[in-house]
């Protein structure tokens, strides 16, 4: 019989989670799960709590949001053991790029039925820190927005505190001299406004700034904004959320396996809503030697399946 062990952020969705996880609890239980719970007690807990358990059971279950995770992913990352992910928290962007939704009761019937993927993971190197990503990175204005989160606005939630936030945040930032590098062809200077990549379509609560990107590709995709001012930059926001950024002035989007950038001014750097570096100068973001067995819902292969028929014709 396969084995669970849900490692659960009870503080994740402002602390709903803890709330909720008594109901959670007994829909695992109805659906005959053998299964272990284990809650995660501070940031980067949940890492800690993967690679020592990760041998001991058969699939592990990020239960919280894209942090959680993340947390989840870097711990079992190379281990070889089954990654499985109950999404419960606010944005959920990586659970909702491989095709779960946010009723619980149909994510644990996708985890009883345990069909699986190998999914692309990428690294992110800023200046000394490293962190394997396995939805999107970015710098630039969004994750400047995303450190004044941690302290700012608190008393909003959901959209509201990210459009407060980001108005802000763009009002204040500056565009920052950036060499960038893509895969081995020629290094081009730009004026940084943002830049992303990754496996997924989507960040911020559903933002969709990699759109049609899946993380079953062998690769990541990128995209940059460049050398905007501040009311095209509020555009680019607006039009973001819908996918409808590709195509405008100084937004570029390739595919690629590496990405590097030196930066004349620090930036942080952040993966699935988790700071890897608040003021990093040297930059680096490419696809991860091995990928990461996922329990995925069944739609998410047939997409991977009509994808291939796509390319063959």
């Amino acid at each position: 019989m396969t084995s669970y062990l849900f490692i659960v952020n009870p503080k994740a969705r402002n602390g709903a989670i803890g709330k909720m996880w008594p109901k959670v609890e007994e829909e695992i239980k109805k659906r005959g799960f053998d299964y272990s719970v284990i809650f995660t007690k501070e940031p980067k807990h949940a890492i800690e709590i993967a690679k020592k358990e990760a041998n001991n059971y058969d699939v592990v279950v990020a239960t919280g949001g894209d942090g959680t995770v993340n947390e989840v992913a870097n711990g079992l990352y190379g281990t070889g053991v089954t990654f499985g992910v109950l999404p419960l928290g606010n944005g959920n962007d990586f659970a909702r790029g491989i095709l779960f939704d946010d009723d619980y009761n149909r994510s644990l019937d996708v985890l009883s039925k345990g069909l699986t993927l190998d999914l692309t993971v990428g690294i992110a190197e800023a200046d000394e820190d490293k962190r394997y990503f396995f939805n999107i990175v970015d710098t630039g204005v969004g994750a400047t927005i995303s450190v004044s989160s941690f302290t700012d606005a608190k008393w909003l939630r959901g959209f509201v505190k990210y459009y407060y936030l980001a108005f802000k945040g763009i009002l204040k930032y500056r565009l920052v001299k950036t060499k960038i590098q893509i895969d081995d062809q020629e290094p081009f200077d730009c004026g940084l406004v943002i830049l992303a990549a990754g496996v997924g379509s989507r960040f911020g609560g559903g933002f969709h700034i990699l759109p049609d990107n899946y993380a079953f590709e062998s690769d990541f995709a990128i995209c940059y904004a460049n050398d905007l001012g501040k009311i095209q930059t509020i555009n680019l926001l607006n039009v973001l959320k819908g996918g409808n950024h590709l195509g405008r002035k100084n937004v570029h989007y390739f595919r690629g396996n590496k990405i590097s950038l030196e930066l004349s001014k620090p930036l942080p750097v952040e993966v699935e809503g988790e700071i890897v570096n608040f003021a990093a100068t040297k930059v680096k973001f490419e696809v991860a030697p091995e990928k990461l067995k996922t329990i995925v819902p069944d739609e998410f292969i047939a997409l991977k399946e009509s994808r291939k028929k796509q390319v063959k014709l």
